[in-house]
C-alpha cells in the first residue's frame, strides 16, 4: 500500500476475475497437466491507470511440495498490437536440451545470435512470425536485460522476474520483490515492453 501511494498506483490485495481470466492464456499460469492455476495466489495487485493501455504489477506465489516460487509479474495490454504467441525463458543450455527431449520442442534458434539462443529458450505456435519479431535489433536489446522471462499473446505481454530453477543466475526461491526494488524493476519491464511495441 505504501509503494502504491508513493508511485501513484491503485492497490488491491487480490486480482479481479477479468485479469485472472486473461492470464489463463499464458503458460506461466498453467500446470504441467494443462489445467490452469491462474485463479490462485495472485496478490498485491498494483495498477497504473495513467499508462497507455493497461499495466498491472502483481506477485504470484506458487508452491510444489517443499519448494516453490514467488514471482513479481508485470502485465501489459496494448490494444492495436498483435504479437504472435511466444514464450521466452532464460535457461541454461543443458536444461534447454533436457526440456527439448522431454517435450519434443527444442525451441527456436535465432539465426546469427547463437549466444542468445544458448541463453534463452524461445517457443511459439507461429515459428515464422516469432522469428520475424525477434530480429537483430530486438535480440541485441534483450541480451542486456538479465533475469526476466517474457510471454506474449495477441495484444498482451507478461514480463516476470523468473525466480525459478530455470534461471541461469540469481536464483532466489520464495524471494519476493522488496518495495525498494519495485521502481527499478518496473522501469526495466516498461523498457522491455516498449522494445516489443516499437
Amino acid at each position: 500500500m505504501r509503494v502504491a501511494e508513493e508511485l501513484g498506483l491503485s492497490f488491491s490485495k487480490k486480482s479481479d476475475r477479468a485479469l485472472r481470466k486473461r492470464l489463463k492464456e499464458f503458460s506461466r499460469f498453467a500446470t504441467r497437466s494443462g489445467k490452469h492455476r491462474y485463479h490462485a495466489n495472485i496478490i498485491n495487485v498494483l495498477r497504473d491507470n495513467r499508462f497507455a493501455g493497461e499495466m498491472v504489477f502483481f506477485e504470484c506465489w506458487q508452491r510444489w511440495g517443499n519448494s516453490g516460487t514467488m514471482d513479481g509479474v508485470f502485465y501489459f495490454r496494448s490494444p492495436g498490437m498483435n504479437w504472435p504467441q511466444f514464450s521466452l525463458r532464460e535457461m541454461l543450455a543443458a536444461k534447454q536440451l533436457f526440456l527439448g527431449a522431454m517435450t519434443g520442442n527444442s525451441g527456436l534458434k535465432v539465426e546469427k545470435h547463437t549466444k542468445f539462443s544458448e541463453r534463452y529458450y524461445l517457443t511459439s505456435n507461429d515459428e515464422k512470425a516469432a522469428l520475424e519479431l525477434f530480429d537483430g535489433k530486438l535480440v541485441t536489446s534483450l541480451e542486456s536485460q538479465e533475469g526476466f522471462h517474457i510471454e506474449a499473446h495477441r495484444d498482451e505481454v507478461i514480463i516476470y522476474t523468473a525466480n525459478t530453477e530455470y534461471r541461469t543466475v540469481n536464483y532466489r526461491p520464495y524471494k519476493r520483490i522488496e518495495p525498494d526494488e519495485l521502481e527499478q524493476l518496473r522501469s526495466k519491464a516498461i523498457d522491455i515492453f516498449e522494445r516489443f511495441r516499437s
